[in-house]
């Protein structure tokens, strides 16, 4: 399966970025507390 280019990687991409955001700001606000 070749997703190279296609929405369904755009998608995976735009996921994974948005999920590993989600935890830094997390993982910073919980170090702060």
């Amino acid at each position: 399966m070749n997703l190279k280019g296609t929405q369904t990687e755009k998608n995976l991409l735009t996921a994974f970025s948005g999920e590993s955001q989600a935890r830094n700001r997390y993982t910073y606000f919980a170090s702060q507390a």
